[in-house]
Order: structure tokens, then sequence, then C-alpha cells
């Protein structure tokens, strides 16, 4: 299997935090948490896979009330659920898309499967993904 010493968001916010005091002297840091689409954990093959991800769910809805307030000051939808992330090679209009980037063809990308809707560019509102970030939320 894969693994990322920042598998979670804990383990890479502490290890952002760590190094950025140990590399540029900083003193107390915290980070905030992008809760948009992380409600279901295991959804990927590989962690490397980031463009419209099939089964993904919408977080935590933002607060300030953090599991460890030592370290997060927030948790924060950065990325407004139902953007998409990335076109398909495709886009639904049957047009191809000219800002194409290979990982929105990942195994995990919604529209890498057959009879899958395909996803429009980037910051274009993906009525199929965000009815699927609604459906799996844990908010």
């Amino acid at each position: 299997g894969q693994y990322n010493f920042g598998n979670n968001e804990m383990n890479y916010a502490q290890m952002l935090v760590s190094t950025a005091q140990s590399h540029l002297g900083a003193g107390s840091l915290k980070v905030i948490t992008d809760t948009g689409r992380n409600a279901v954990t295991d959804m990927r093959q590989s962690c490397s896979n980031w463009c419209n991800i099939r089964g993904a769910g919408a977080g935590l809805s933002s607060t300030t009330q953090t599991a460890n307030t030592s370290l997060v000051d927030a948790y924060f939808w950065l990325k407004t659920p139902g953007e998409s992330d990335g076109c398909t090679q495709t886009l639904p209009s049957g047009r191809q898309c000219p800002r194409f980037d290979t990982m929105c063809a990942s195994v995990d990308s919604i529209g890498s499967r057959s009879g899958e809707p395909r996803a429009p560019e980037a910051g274009m509102w993906f009525d199929y993904q965000v009815k699927q970030l609604a459906q799996n939320a844990k908010l």
C-alpha cells in the first residue's frame, strides 16, 4: 500500500507547522483545514488523485470549533462545493476541453467511467458532483 506521513489532515497540519517552524524560525503557527470535500475516508485509490473525486462528501461546515485548537484555527469550505476541479477531456457539450489535466481522468475522477457525466471546466458548476457531496455529507 501507499504511505504518506501526511495521510490525514491532522498529520499533514502537524508536519506543515513543524516544517515551517524549523525552516523559517516561525513561532506559534496554526492552520485552517479545508473540509469542503473530506467527509468520506478512503474514497480514492491513490492519495495523489484530486480532481472531482467520485464518492466524496462535504465535511464539517465552517467553524472555529475544532478538535485541536492548539493546531487548527478553523474548519472552512475553501473550495465551494459544486465547483468543478477541472474538466474531463470531453466537456458535457461534446467539445474538447482546452485546459484538460490528465489528473481529471484518474480512476477516481467523476467522468472517467463509462456512463458517468462529463465534468465541466474548473470553477464551473458541476451539478452531479454537488448532489454527490450533499448525499455523502457529514456536517
